[in-house]
């Protein structure tokens, strides 16, 4: 049987479980003598583990139970070169098409991005835009730097991030022109106005599931900021998986902002083009010039 990793088990103890019978039944599975299982993990950029568990602790504040994986433990190695993670265990399958889960999906994220009571624990969105700790979208670094509006925070820590760090002639021009008008116009003023709520941060189809015994959703491997709701939305349209009848749902909790609901859609949904050009460069390009550019002559026409 294999052994549990020391960090693993410092994450049982530090929750005060006993663990002379815990035994690992996978590759990121372990069990208890009562059938418990959990889920975990270990790996070697703490930066980024210790943003993903900050991330799913600030979401459970906020969403349903079962839609987050709660938490039992954060252990880092001495030497600060490892850290382990151990956290609820859901049996995973799609069923992404069916109605009923979709509109589940929309219902439960929802609720998560609705601002909670003051001094809910767990809950800092009240200290504005971005988030206390460096956290990882795919294995890029965002600026969580905070800041006390929206637009700033997405032009300045999101957007022009990324297009800095990209460093393409193409796409910095394009950037030039996008701020000018669209990203003003997009991000400036709108109702109902923004509030800083927590966002998974990059919820694609990969990391939404459904338990297998209960047939709901479940949404995993954040990278989590405090933002405007809408910007989760973002990948949704990047990838596909998501149904009409998720984001009907979602909207008949959280209404859509207006005006140009739309085209913000585009713009939040912009930032993971750049996002996957820095990473992979190749035809994302293209993709993120193609939004830059339609975003951009869709502003300028407002004003003829």
């Amino acid at each position: 049987m294999p052994s549990i990793h020391p960090l693993l088990l410092r994450c049982f103890e530090s929750a005060g479980i006993d663990t002379t019978s815990l035994r690992s039944s996978g590759s990121s599975c372990i069990t208890g003598p009562s059938g418990v299982s959990w889920f975990a993990k270990t790996g070697h950029n703490v930066s980024q583990m210790r943003g993903e568990t900050a991330g799913l602790r600030a979401m459970a504040a906020t969403a349903p139970p079962g839609l987050v994986p709660l938490v039992l433990g954060f252990e880092v190695a001495s030497n600060g070169q490892e850290a382990g993670m151990v956290s609820q265990y859901f049996d995973l399958t799609s069923g992404k098409g069916a109605t009923e889960t979709q509109r589940e999906l929309g219902r439960k994220l929802a609720k998560m991005h609705t601002r909670p009571p003051e001094g809910t624990p767990g809950y800092t969105g009240e200290y504005g835009y971005g988030f206390a700790v460096p956290t990882h979208c795919g294995v890029t670094e965002q600026d969580n730097t905070g800041e006390d509006s929206w637009e700033v925070f997405y032009r300045d820590r999101r957007l022009g991030d990324l297009v800095k760090r990209i460093g393409d002639g193409q796409i910095s021009k394009e950037w030039d022109r996008l701020k000018q008008r669209a990203v003003p116009l997009l991000l400036h003023q709108f109702v109902p106005a923004p509030q800083p709520v927590i966002l998974h941060g990059d919820l694609w189809s990969g990391n939404a599931g459904y338990d297998r015994t209960t047939s709901s959703p479940v949404i995993y491997d954040p990278a989590c900021y405090y933002g405007h709701n809408e910007a989760d939305l973002g990948i949704t349209h990047m990838f596909g998986g998501f149904s009409k009848d998720f984001y009907d749902e979602y909207h008949k909790h959280l209404p859509r902002s207006q005006p140009y609901y739309e085209q913000r859609q585009k713009l939040y949904e912009l930032y993971h083009h750049l996002n996957h050009t820095l990473m992979f460069g190749g035809s994302y390009k293209s993709g993120a010039l193609d939004i830059m550019r339609s975003l951009s002559s869709w502003a300028e026409s407002i004003d003829k």
